[in-house]
């Protein structure tokens, strides 16, 4: 979902940006661009909506995606282990 989506559909959302254009997992591959905004339902804390840019960052796609399809929260992939360092260990900071 996008931002005017999730508010047409009276969800009370927090949109999580994050600019990681300067974060180790995009420096160790010489990137020098990436960012995420992650839309969480704050009743539920669900994502119901992710946006990234970024490469590697399909990862990040398929883990949401994983997580959006099984209703998992926002605490419940925080306690999850990815490997280190990949972009999806970059996850439980952006949420």
């Amino acid at each position: 979902m996008l931002e005017k989506e999730a508010e047409a559909n009276g969800l009370d959302i927090d949109v999580r940006y994050t600019d990681t254009s300067r974060w180790y997992s995009n420096y160790r591959t010489g990137e020098t661009s990436g960012a995420s905004k992650i839309l969480i339902d704050k009743s539920t804390d669900q994502i119901v909506g992710a946006h990234h840019f970024g490469t590697g960052y399909a990862e990040l796609a398929n883990t949401i995606s994983v997580a959006m399809k099984h209703s998992l929260t926002t605490r419940q992939l925080k306690s999850t282990t990815a490997i280190y360092p990949s972009v999806g260990s970059d996850l439980g900071s952006l949420l």
